[in-house]
Parts: C-alpha cells; sequence; structure tokens
C-alpha cells in the first residue's frame, strides 16, 4: 500500500507574505520648457531609440499573376538559371525596362 503524501512539507516552498509599503506620492521635477533652437535631430540624434534589424517591421506584399504556362515556365527557369529569387529578377527585369540598367 503506497504511503500518503505530506503536503505540510510543501509550504515551506510558499512566499513569505509581504507588508506592503505604503504609497508614497512621487514628485517629479518639472522639465524645462524645450529649446526651440536645439533639435536632436540636428544633433545627429534621432527621438526614439534604434531598432535591430531584426526587429524591424518586414515590408512585403503579394501579387498573383495570371499568364500562360509557357510564360510561366520561362521565368521560372530564368529566375532558377540565374539563381535568383522571383522578386529579384522582376526588380531587374522592371529596371531595364524603364531604362536604369545596372551601372
Amino acid at each position: 500500500m503506497p504511503k500518503s503524501l505530506d503536503f505540510s512539507r510543501l509550504r515551506q516552498f510558499e512566499p513569505e507574505p509581504r507588508e506592503r509599503p505604503a504609497p508614497r506620492e512621487e514628485t517629479r521635477p518639472e522639465r524645462p520648457a524645450p529649446d526651440p533652437s536645439f533639435s536632436e535631430a540636428s544633433q545627429g540624434q534621432s527621438a526614439a531609440p534604434a531598432r535591430w534589424p531584426s526587429r524591424q517591421e518586414v515590408r512585403d506584399g503579394q501579387i498573383s499573376i495570371k499568364a500562360p504556362l509557357d510564360t510561366i515556365e520561362r521565368f521560372k527557369l530564368l529566375c532558377k538559371s540565374d539563381r535568383r529569387t522571383y522578386a529579384d529578377m522582376l526588380d531587374i527585369l522592371m529596371r531595364e525596362f524603364e531604362g536604369q540598367g545596372r551601372r
């Protein structure tokens, strides 16, 4: 027959009750009005801290193009032969069409 569990030994792991400190009123010193001639942006500092690149919002979109299968296959083969993503190849083709090309 199994032993009964002694739960009273677990009380030693309970947090000790704490007394709440009396709430104190915080008095913050008033900040002086900002000097209009001084701008943080003009000093090379931005108001918001710089984010890590991995935390930046991803700005991607998606489109669907209806085309004949042979055109789609040609595009896929073009991307595969040049080892490019579809988006990269689309960008290259658009730049060439606009006359900007790589320089």
